[in-house]
């Protein structure tokens, strides 16, 4: 009588059963997806799934940007913005000071390359200083001698990274350093001459601050606070407020000398010229956050004005008028919580008048 392959089989069933078995474990291996995530340690947030698909890493299908993923909820306050969100690249994290300063560098010429050919050609030539003093927390546009500037400290450099590194964590993964943070450092910023706003160990856990989408987002989070500040001091020279001629030339001036006009000629800036500035400023920002996103880049919007103007309204709540702070950016700047609501309606002005 022939034999069939199958009879054959089931003569030895128990090889026949180690081979089922092997194919199927086999199988499992290969063909299911691993954990979404790894155990998390305790008090410690769980590590991204870096698989191609998952939609909260920038890059992947299925990602939907800032506003339109759980990762990246809608912060209290943020109006959703009125385009649609797109998957913008991953970023590089910014990492030492010449990588922050460089930064600010591509964002003012970005800021420039939106003005108008008027505003540009009057800010043309003006040197961007960096005062490398790391206590003082201040931006600022001013004239000496004839020579126009515009600085930035460097502890104001700190503050915002700590403040986008902190904001990142908190968005992607729902923790509360930016609380932390600023419960750490604000007393100090306040109350300490030389104290400074540095993001201290141990506030964002080590495994965070190496997540790249965390990289990433902190650095979009500071270029759009460093488009509002500086696009604010370049108002003030292309609306002529510092009382140089245009077309500066550059021109040494130390950092001593930055930080002394920083306390005493900036302050002869009027409330009405600051108003101005802040309104010139926004809409710089917001022109210039349109074209980038059409490269496409993340959007910059008014968020990085409120997210500068909620920092520093804590320091003044916590400081009062006998603040360390009001030598530097209190002393030389408006109100923050006066400024908040302008600049908000100046965004919803500029995107009634730009559609789209």
């Amino acid at each position: 009588m022939r034999r069939t392959a199958s009879v054959g089989l089931g003569r030895d069933w128990r090889k026949a059963a180690a081979i089922v078995l092997g194919a199927l474990t086999f199988g499992a291996m290969v063909g299911c997806e691993p954990p979404t995530n790894a155990p998390a340690r305790p008090g410690y947030p769980p590590a991204y799934d870096p698989r191609p698909g998952y939609p909260g890493y920038p890059g992947y299908p299925g990602y939907q940007g800032y506003q339109g993923h759980p990762g990246y909820p809608p912060q209290p306050g943020y109006p959703p913005p009125p385009y649609a969100p797109t998957a913008p690249p991953m970023l590089a994290p910014l990492a030492g000071d010449a990588s922050l300063r460089e930064e600010v560098r591509y964002v003012v010429s970005e800021l420039v390359a939106s003005l108008t050919p008027d505003q540009a050609a009057k800010i043309r030539g003006i040197p961007l200083k960096f005062d490398p003093d790391p206590s003082e927390i201040n931006a600022f546009a001013g004239c000496e001698d004839g020579h126009a500037f515009l600085a930035v400290t460097q502890g104001l450099l700190d503050a915002v990274f700590a403040i986008s590194q902190t904001q990142a964590s908190d968005q992607l993964f729902g923790t509360r350093t930016y609380d932390a943070y600023m419960a750490a450092v604000v007393p100090p910023l306040v109350r300490t001459k030389g104290a400074r706003a540095t993001l201290p160990t141990g506030i964002v856990p080590p495994q965070v601050l190496a997540d790249p989408r965390v990289g990433s987002r902190a650095r979009e989070l500071y270029g759009e606070v460093v488009a509002f500040t500086l696009g604010h001091e370049l108002a003030h020279h292309y609306l002529g407020h510092t009382g140089c001629e245009t077309g500066a030339v550059e021109s040494d001036f130390s950092p001593a000398l930055l930080g002394h006009i920083a306390t005493t000629i900036v302050p002869g800036l009027n409330q009405p010229n600051e108003l101005a500035s802040d309104t010139y400023g926004t809409a710089n920002v917001l022109t210039a956050g349109r074209s980038r996103q059409a490269r496409p880049a993340y959007r910059w919007t008014e968020r990085g004005a409120l997210t500068l103007f909620a920092f520093f309204t804590q320091l003044q709540q916590v400081g009062g008028s006998s603040s360390n702070l009001f030598l530097g950016f209190l002393r030389t700047h408006p109100n923050p919580q006066l400024r908040t609501p302008s600049v908000r309606a100046v965004a919803e002005d500029w995107r009634r008048r730009n559609p789209g």
